[in-house]
């Protein structure tokens, strides 16, 4: 199997290097562009772009009698041919496109006109006289701007009491011992308006954005205890001393029985009232009977 490759004849690689790169760039400059109408405006288009490219090519290589990147003849005749059919298919693809994109008309103004009419009782040697009434198209109401804004309010929320009892403090005495304070309840609506005037309210949000502080008060349960009545002084029938704690006691008496306050009986028969054993009947000869 022989892999040599095909032979290109010299006329025609002589023929692919004299094209020089100007004709180059017009042929793809102009497929650019003829895309472009063609994506953009359809197939008249793409010939309108065609037509606008190779129109002013032709008339510069008549005027000055060169070959341009099209590489057509220095003739006049033949470029003078080439524009002209150039020049054709332009004012014939711009006929088509304007046929095919026909401009947006202007809207008429109605008029109606009131065939004559004549009156039910006229004199038969006079004639009517035709009247004509031209009615116009009202002019619709400009449609209203319609706007939206974000709007805030905000309420105070009242707050709550308590009381507590404190047995330090004395029954009767109240004191607030935290003070109460009110919160804060926020709420957010859009609301809309129609040339300035509002015609809707929509709530978004409704929270509590300070809470409100319990108010707490004190109240005393002290009861101070009463203080002990002072001892009343003994009835004595012997008489009475006070003893080194400053108390008075009755003196040692003689009696059938124990009399009352007695601590002690005596050795002699008599009852001592000593608060405290030391000493007790020490001159009644000593204690015979602690009571």
């Amino acid at each position: 199997m022989s892999n040599t490759r095909p032979s290109t004849s010299p006329i025609a690689r002589r023929a692919r290097r004299q094209v020089p790169i100007i004709t180059w760039l017009g042929i793809v400059g102009t497929a650019i562009l003829a895309f472009a109408g063609l994506a953009s405006t359809g197939v008249w288009g793409m010939l309108m772009m065609v037509a606008l490219i190779v129109l002013p090519t032709m008339l510069y290589g008549v005027a000055f009698r060169r070959s341009t990147w099209l590489r057509m003849p220095r003739k006049r005749a033949t470029a003078a041919i080439g524009a002209g059919i150039a020049l054709a298919a332009l004012i014939g693809s711009t006929s088509a496109y304007g046929a095919t994109h026909p401009l947006p008309e202007a809207p008429a103004q109605l008029a109606s006109v009131t065939a004559p009419s004549s009156t039910a009782h006229t004199k038969p040697t006079s004639s009517a006289t035709p009247t004509s009434t031209v009615t116009h198209t009202p002019t619709p109401a400009p449609t209203p701007v319609v706007t939206t804004e974000t709007v805030t309010e905000t309420s105070r929320i009242s707050f709550d009491s308590t009381t507590v009892e404190s047995s330090t403090l004395a029954r009767g005495t109240t004191s607030i011992t935290t003070p109460g304070v009110r919160g804060v309840n926020t709420k957010t609506y859009v609301v809309t308006y129609s040339d300035g005037v509002e015609t809707g309210r929509v709530l978004r949000s409704d929270r509590v954005t300070t809470p409100p502080v319990t108010q707490v008060t004190t109240v005393g349960t002290y009861v101070a205890p009463v203080a002990p009545a002072a001892p009343e002084a003994p009835t004595c029938t012997n008489g009475s001393y006070v003893n080194t704690t400053g108390t008075t006691v009755c003196r040692p008496e003689a009696a059938s029985s124990a009399p009352a306050g007695a601590t002690a009986k005596c050795g002699d028969g008599t009852y001592s009232f000593s608060q405290s054993r030391r000493g007790t009947c020490s001159s009644h000869g000593g204690v015979a009977v602690w009571l």
